[in-house]
């Protein structure tokens, strides 16, 4: 019968994709504001589309951090019992 190695990957492992689409998001949004700072006319709906963009992105920002420091990073995931083969019987 088949059976899986053992497993185990540390949960820290999930800051990696995170921290990528945060990176990606970051030069979006830098690029975003430049062009809307640079090259928008200066009237109170550009300075309110900006104001509206920064403050979202820190709202976000802030409540990621909220829930990302009150969980035990340290913690591992057993992916061999998640996948485990259950062996089915056809009759």
């Amino acid at each position: 019968m088949f059976t899986l190695p053992n497993i185990i990957l540390p949960i820290w492992l999930l800051f990696l994709p995170f921290g990528f689409v945060i990176g990606l998001f970051l030069i979006y949004g830098l690029f975003n504001i430049y062009h809307l700072l640079r090259f928008a006319t200066y009237n109170l709906g550009s300075y309110f589309v900006t104001v509206l963009f920064i403050g979202g992105a820190v709202i976000l920002a802030a409540i990621s951090i909220i829930y990302i420091t009150n969980y035990d990073w340290t913690l591992t995931w057993n992916l061999t019992d998640f996948l485990e083969f259950k062996s089915v019987t056809f009759l």
